[in-house]
């Protein structure tokens, strides 16, 4: 186990505390004085030095959380053997629509869908893919769930990679053939599931020679439809794009590719049926020792609450 730091020279606010002794010894000076003009008992060395302590505790705490500390581990693995999930998302530019600006692009939602997901199924690799006008690996499939959320988060975006511009619609189903020519699961992987997550909006594709691809790389397909006909595609000023509307057409044109697929088209809210249909093509099997990944936790919240106490014992004793 090991401990880093992501800020340490936010520590430095720490030093406050010091700021918070000297005004606590110069306060209990004028007050001994105070009190032995009028005779009065004064705080004892033992209740100033318990104070200190306290301020001192509650400063090296706050410090401690700015600095944000991090503690990694490495644990052993222990997943499938021989299955794999492979999310592919949908990166058109389709897939900002949503009802109004304030509302979650189609995009946000299918990385919710894909969170939901990974997180029913932790025992299996899963990696991810987008999908343009072609298929591009983000992730190879991994039991690493810290991986796959970075890589869901920050690498999945809208046009990364940018498609074709030629095509009115760049989502191209056909390029999803890849999948069964390419190394995009391990040679040994006898179950390989792709689980497209998309709005459907997408260009002709000739649906034999996709389905004789997918079919000789042995990957089987699961749709997810993230879609509804209310939609528009908003800029930052929140002005609706007029050269966009949504294609009516989108479900009927998935539920074609998808049945020349023998696959099932699942809603973007219905999670119990899309985690059931991937654990139907997962099948049953043993779980293996799979190597060892890297598990990091942050402290700083927990740093930033604990200073709490000795600050409220702090507060109550100045009010005794």
């Amino acid at each position: 186990m090991s401990v880093s730091f992501l800020t340490p020279l936010a520590a430095l606010v720490g030093l406050i505390g010091a700021l918070g002794a000297w005004a606590l010894v110069a306060g209990r000076r004028r007050s001994a004085a105070i009190a032995t003009s009028l005779r009065l008992p004064a705080a004892g060395r033992r209740a100033t030095l318990v104070d200190l302590g306290l301020v001192a505790l509650v400063s090296g705490l706050v410090a401690l959380a700015a600095a944000q500390p991090v503690v990694a581990r490495s644990e052993s693995t222990r997943g499938r053997d021989g299955a794999e999930v492979l999310i592919v998302m949908d990166v058109t530019r389709s897939m900002l629509a949503r009802r109004a600006p304030s509302e979650p692009t189609r995009l946000d939602r299918a990385r919710a869908v894909a969170k939901r997901l990974r997180s029913a199924i932790p025992e299996t690799r899963v990696g991810v893919a987008s999908l343009s006008d072609r298929v591009l690996p983000h992730l190879f499939p991994t039991l690493g769930a810290n991986a796959f959320a970075a890589v869901i988060d920050r690498a999945i975006g809208i046009e990364r990679p940018p498609p074709d511009r030629r095509a009115r619609r760049a989502t191209a189903f056909a390029a999803l053939g890849d999948l069964g020519r390419v190394a995009f699961f391990r040679p040994d992987s006898a179950r390989r599931i792709a689980v497209v997550v998309t709005d459907g909006e997408t260009i002709p594709v000739d649906l034999e020679t996709l389905s004789d691809r997918l079919r000789e790389g042995h990957v089987s397909t699961i749709f997810v439809q993230v879609w509804r006909g209310d939609e528009a595609v908003f800029d930052d000023q929140g002005v609706r794009d007029p050269a966009y509307r949504p294609d009516p057409t989108s479900s009927r044109s998935l539920r074609l590719v998808a049945g020349a697929l023998d696959a099932p088209v699942i809603n973007e809210g219905d999670t119990r049926s899309l985690v059931a249909a991937v654990r139907e093509r997962l099948g049953r099997g043993p779980l293996v020792a799979q190597g060892r990944q890297l598990v990091s936790k942050e402290l700083a919240p927990q740093a930033l609450l604990a200073a709490f106490v000795p600050l409220a014992v702090l507060l109550y004793r100045r009010n005794l």
